[in-house]
């Protein structure tokens, strides 16, 4: 029997390890013939990448392929978009990452949930969240991926604590939690009874947090009541406030935001970058200042977001 000789070669797949400078290796064999089409031959190999830097330790062992041997994929191709937007799916780009440093000392995995948030074509929204050790977690929000890993780990050890509690008995009256957040916020019912009931199982604190600060700017809930936007997503809801509080903006998408300004609300186009964090009341907050040439007007100021 001849011995396939495995071939060794660096390659550029995932961003993490190569911003550390930590090289990836693909170990493969050269493909059979009926793997090779007009195309080119498919290759697969596995990936690895091992090492620490500045602080930060990866060890990737993925499957991937490529059709040239110049540009390798995984198998489940991370699709990289936008900061705030998914990847993998759904899952962001540094919690996926994170994922990836866990795996050495813990079963992690994915999980998928459809929820129904509308009609028509986009009617069903996609939740996901992390499983470590068998116990299903909802994603954290985190930046950075040691802040990911830390999170992960903090909410995997409450988890198992409470399980370790005994049950409490049954209580005899039952009551509708959607019911109860519209009694006690009634300014969600702006956005729809059925887009509330919808997001509350997941994204009940971020829901909160809306409705607080609904209740601080009540022209946000006559906004929101108008329908600007079809179903918006609790997590891209964003509400910034200059510095001089002369202007408070809120933004349901990436394209639709609205500003008051002197008792007047309009529609604009806000366009902003971070700067820094700091301290704004009582709660450490992202600083933000126009980009472009919106930049260099003596008029530019800067936003705090408090949502």
């Amino acid at each position: 029997m001849t011995t396939v000789k495995k071939i060794k070669t660096v390659a550029s797949v995932f961003e993490l390890p190569q911003k550390l400078g930590i090289l990836q290796y693909v170990e493969y064999e050269p493909p059979p013939r009926e793997w090779c089409t007009s195309e080119g031959c498919l290759y697969e190999g596995l990936l690895t990448a091992e090492g620490c830097r500045k602080g930060v330790c990866v060890r990737y062992r993925v499957w991937v392929h490529s059709r040239g041997r110049r540009r390798w994929e995984a198998k489940e191709k991370w699709r990289r978009r936008r900061s705030y937007e998914d990847v993998g799916g759904c899952l962001r780009q540094q919690l996926a990452d994170a994922l990836w440093e866990l795996s050495g000392k813990y079963d992690v995995g994915v999980w998928y949930e459809y929820v129904r948030v509308g009609a028509g074509v986009n009617q069903y929204d996609v939740i996901c969240g992390v499983v470590v050790n068998g116990v299903k977690l909802y994603q954290p929000h985190c930046r950075a991926v040691e802040d990911c890993v830390r999170q992960i780990l903090e909410d995997y050890k409450r988890e198992v604590e409470k399980m370790k509690e005994p049950p409490q008995p049954a209580l005899v009256i039952r009551t509708d939690p959607v019911e109860e957040l519209l009694k006690e916020w009634p300014e969600l019912k702006a956005f729809g009874v059925e887009w509330v009931r919808a997001w509350a199982p997941h994204a009940r604190e971020e829901l909160v947090e809306i409705a607080k600060v609904m209740r601080r700017y009540l022209w946000m809930v006559e906004v929101v009541r108008q329908r600007p936007v079809s179903n918006p997503h609790p997590y891209l809801v964003e509400v910034y406030v200059a510095r001089d509080e002369s202007e408070v903006c809120l933004t349901l998408n990436q394209l639709k935001t609205f500003c008051a300004r002197n008792g007047a609300v309009k529609e604009v186009k806000l366009e902003l970058e971070f700067k820094r964090y700091e301290v704004y009341e009582d709660k450490i907050r992202g600083v933000y200042r126009p980009k472009g040439l919106l930049a260099f007007s003596t008029a530019s100021k800067e936003y705090i977001r408090i949502l």
